[in-house]
C-alpha cells in the first residue's frame, strides 16, 4: 500500500519512507544516493560526497528545489568567505544536487551554473623539497615504521589511501602492482633500490606492510596523521603524506620525464596536474642553462 500510494502521488518510495518533503533538497539528495552516478563513484569519493551532502540536508533539506536561485547560493558562500575551500565545496555539493534534479526533470535549469568559485591562491599541499626529504631521512632510520611509510609514499608516488593498504603480495620481482582506490587503475611501478632496502627490513611474516602499534592496519585518516606527526617530530610540521606524492612527481619532472611518463607512475588521468611539475622543471632547466651561458659570456668578455 505504501508503494501504491507513492506511485499515485508520483513520489519516490525512498523519499516517502524517510519523510522527505516532495520537491525538497533532501528528496533530491536521497534520490541521488540511489542513482548510477553516485554508485559508480570510488569509495573515497562517496564518503566525501556523503559528508558534504548530509550536511547540506541537515542545513537546507526542507527547502524547495524550484525556489533555489543563484543569489541564494552566493549568499551562503559569502557566509563562508573566510574559509574559501569550504565555500567552494558547498557550491560543488549544490551543483551535484541541482544537476541531478535537472536530469530527473524536477528543474529546468541548474542555478549553480551562474555561480563562480571563490578564487584561492594556493598550491594545495606543500611539496617536499630535497632538503626536507634529507632531514626526514636523518631523523627516521630505515627499519622504523615512519621511514617505511615515508619510503613507500615517496618511491611509489601513490596516494596515502593506497600506500597504507600495501601488502607483501603486491611486490613481484622488480615491480609493485597497485590498483588505485580512487580511479580503479592498475599500475606496475618499478621498485627503487631505496625502497627495496626498506622492504627487506619488514618481518617476513607481516602481510600488510604498514601496521599500527596495536598490530592493525592504519585507517585512512590515521595514516595521514601518522605521517604528519612523524614529519612534525623531524621539525617539519608543514609536511604531509600527500606532499610526498607531489615530491615524487616533482622528482620525475626534474629528471626530464614527460607528462605521460609521470602519469604512468602517479596514475593521474589528466595532464592538468602533472603539467605543473613538468612546466616548473622545464623553467628551472632553462633558467640554469641561461645562467650558465651568461657566466660563460662574462668569462669570455670580462670588460
Amino acid at each position: 500500500m505504501e508503494a501504491y500510494q507513492a506511485a499515485l502521488t508520483n513520489q519516490d518510495l525512498l523519499t516517502s519512507r524517510l519523510k522527505a518533503p516532495p520537491g525538497s533538497i533532501r528528496a533530491a539528495v536521497l534520490s541521488y544516493y540511489q542513482s548510477g552516478d553516485f554508485t559508480a563513484l570510488a569509495d573515497t569519493t562517496k564518503r566525501t560526497y556523503r559528508r558534504g551532502l548530509d550536511r547540506l540536508v541537515r542545513d537546507h533539506g526542507t527547502k524547495p528545489l524550484r525556489q533555489l536561485q543563484a543569489h541564494h547560493i552566493r549568499v551562503l558562500m559569502n557566509e563562508k568567505a573566510e574559509t574559501p575551500h569550504a565555500a567552494n565545496f558547498l557550491l560543488q555539493m549544490f551543483h551535484v544536487v541541482m544537476r541531478h534534479a535537472v536530469e530527473m526533470g524536477w528543474r529546468r535549469d541548474n542555478p549553480c551554473a551562474d555561480v563562480r568559485k571563490i578564487r584561492v591562491k594556493s598550491d594545495g599541499f606543500h611539496t617536499w623539497t630535497e632538503a626536507e626529504i634529507e632531514q626526514f631521512e636523518r631523523r627516521w632510520a630505515r627499519g622504523s615504521r615512519q621511514r617505511l611509510a615515508f619510503d613507500l609514499l615517496l618511491h611509489t608516488g601513490q596516494r596515502s589511501a593506497d600506500v597504507r593498504q600495501m601488502t607483501r603480495a603486491q611486490f613481484s620481482g622488480d615491480y609493485i602492482k597497485v590498483r588505485q582506490q580512487k580511479t580503479g587503475e592498475w599500475l606496475d611501478i618499478p621498485v627503487s633500490s631505496g625502497l627495496n632496502q626498506s622492504l627487506r627490513l619488514v618481518p617476513s611474516d607481516q602481510f600488510v606492510l604498514l601496521m599500527t602499534s596495536f598490530g592493525r592496519p592504519f585507517t585512512e585518516k590515521g595514516f595521514s596523521n601518522y605521517v604528519s606527526k612523524a614529519a612534525d617530530t623531524a621539525g617539519m610540521p608543514h609536511c604531509s603524506a600527500h606532499g610526498l606524492r607531489k615530491a615524487s612527481a616533482r622528482r620525475l619532472a626534474e629528471a626530464g620525464c614527460s607528462a605521460s611518463e609521470i602519469m604512468s607512475i602517479t596514475g593521474h588521468r589528466t595532464l592538468q596536474e602533472v603539467t605543473r611539475y613538468t612546466a616548473r622543471a622545464n623553467q628551472k632547466m632553462l633558467a640554469t642553462s641561461a645562467a650558465a651561458k651568461l657566466a660563460r659570456d662574462s668569462v669570455a668578455n670580462p670588460d
